[in-house]
């Protein structure tokens, strides 16, 4: 890999890159885009990571915001989304030049070696661009001491050392599985197995063994979700068997000191059930998983302590180079995510939005200064989490401050631009975008049914329209903001029932409630929109 890396800065310098220039990588995770991460960064210049399913006009206006002089895509078709213009003059493929450059060999040592030896901790390594609250992407500024003190940081409190394997997963344009996985991989020494992707999860952890992994939520809740379906379907005895096993192991891992009777307990259990389990779930090597990047349900969590599979849940932001705290196998709270990482220091405003001071703060978002303006102050981060922080020290998130949320994949969603674009169509009094910490994004949706009355549209006619709308809206997404189903409400959101502000904005949390049900129905029953 040095050997590839050494290769891509040569070609980099070549093609005319200089130090501090940004260059843009637009690939699916594979060896590749590492070497090209790691081959940018040696020649001095500065990674732009750029998600492969990204709609065209948001990877040309990332492509003009960072000034990006060359990008590296994975296929012809990625190529199609950033034609070359303005400052961007060539646009080369994996699977063509860069393959010609590994295969060709470094050509340029010293003077990579000089660019190696002028790189400095506070020069910028990586423009991370995230969705703003109206969905134009903000480039995140991370200079290279941010990623290295973070990735140190870590090292400190979770017990990784060489001899641990990794499966790696998460997208590689995110920061969480590009410093969890990649960096902190590096710096561990362990192997770090690349997956084919989230679909091929199930049998690589058969396959690879993993000691450790990284993940969003939205994969423990379908390994969960996995086990309940086999257990509905098992006979009264087995399920009976189940809950019992279940129950010990969930005293057992909650209990700090547990006796003679719950050790025997737990070992019957283990042997019965629990033991199987986990080989069937993880491979049967996993000390634990890390998640992060959404909210992790209560009995997620203690499912997964219970069969013996400690689930570490984390907090932080691309803002934050990703880490801000963490449970540990040592210091652990249900609920919570965990105590700072060292260095890094947390307060709550009186308002109760969480503060962060620590190394992986950004520097700045890219050409937007009144947006940096607005979050650091002070050199304190201001994140639009709420939360609290108990006598202990562990930190819980308790709601966001703004409406842009994130799925359980990970994904922020700036929803309010989505109910705009819907309300373009007449016929859509009042749209809701829903999702937090659910898989995909759904929508409430409120039309006018008087004009379609006075139309002489009946239900079907106007489910069929609003069909219409949210195709339309979504051909101009990414996949993972896509709405995926819709329900019609009957009546208009009012201020006199409290679901309206005084200024009429819509109550979200109030929302969320009075129509749970219906809500629930689009992640079970699915009142099908795309």
């Amino acid at each position: 890999m040095r050997q590839d890396v050494l290769s891509v800065a040569s070609a980099l310098i070549e093609a005319g890159v200089k130090s501090g220039d940004s260059v843009i990588v637009m690939s699916e995770n594979r060896v590749e885009w590492l070497i090209c991460d790691f081959g940018i960064q040696a020649a001095g210049a500065v990674t732009v990571p750029i998600y492969p399913n990204t709609p065209p006009e948001v990877a040309r206006t990332i492509a003009e915001d960072s000034l990006a002089v060359l990008a590296i895509v994975s296929d012809s078709q990625l190529a199609a989304k950033l034609p070359a213009g303005g400052s961007l003059r060539q646009v080369v493929l994996m699977d063509r030049e860069v393959r010609a450059w590994t295969d060709r060999g470094p050509t340029r040592l010293a003077e990579v070696d000089a660019r190696l030896r002028a790189i400095r901790p506070d020069d910028m390594c990586t423009i991370v661009y995230t969705a703003g609250t109206t969905g134009v992407p903000k480039g995140v500024e991370l200079l290279h001491r941010n990623l290295v003190d973070v990735s140190r940081a870590a090292l400190q409190v979770h017990p990784i050392t060489d001899a641990d394997v990794s499966l790696s997963w998460l997208p590689y344009a995110h920061v969480y599985g590009r410093i969890n996985e990649i960096f902190i991989g590096i710096m561990y020494g362990g192997q770090t197995w690349i997956s084919r992707g989230p679909d091929h999860l199930a049998g690589e952890l058969h396959e690879v063994k993993p000691t450790v992994m990284c993940s969003v939520p939205r994969v423990y809740e379908k390994m969960y979700a996995a086990v309940m379906s086999r257990v509905h379907e098992s006979s009264r005895t087995r399920r009976a068997i189940f809950g019992w096993a279940m129950r010990v192991g969930g005293r057992f891992s909650q209990t700090a000191h547990p006796g003679p009777v719950l050790r025997a307990q737990r070992a019957l259990a283990d042997r019965l059930v629990l033991a199987s389990l986990r080989t069937r779930l993880t491979g049967g090597r996993l000390r634990f998983f890390v998640s992060g990047g959404a909210g992790l349900a209560r009995e997620i969590e203690e499912f997964f302590w219970a069969i013996g599979v400690p689930i570490l849940n984390g907090w932080g932001l691309t803002e934050t180079s990703s880490g801000v705290c963490s449970n540990t196998l040592y210091q652990h709270r249900f609920l919570t995510v965990g105590k700072p990482f060292p260095g890094v220091e947390l307060k709550v405003a009186d308002d109760g939005e969480i503060l962060v001071k620590g190394p992986g703060n950004m520097r700045a978002y890219h050409n937007k200064p009144e947006a940096t303006a607005e979050v650091m102050k002070d050199g304190w981060f201001y994140t639009g989490d709420i939360g609290e922080i108990d006598a202990d020290g562990y930190l819980k998130i308790t709601d966001r401050k703004k409406s842009l949320f994130k799925t359980a994949g990970g994904k922020y969603i700036a929803p309010q631009q989505l109910e705009h674009d819907l309300l373009s169509d007449p016929l859509i009094t009042r749209s809701v975008i829903v999702g937090e910490g659910k898989p995909y994004v759904t929508a409430l949706i409120v039309p006018d049914w008087d004009a379609a009355k006075k139309q002489g549209m009946d239900q079907a006619a106007v489910k069929a329209r609003i069909q219409q709308t949210v195709d339309r809206v979504n051909a101009h997404l990414g996949q993972w903001e896509t709405i995926k189903y819709f329900t019609m409400l009957p009546r208009d959101f009012t201020e006199t029932s409290g679901e309206l502000s005084l200024k009429q904005d819509v109550k979200r949390k109030v929302i969320a409630e009075r129509y749970g049900d219906q809500i629930e129905s689009m992640y079970t029953g699915k009142t099908k929109a795309s």
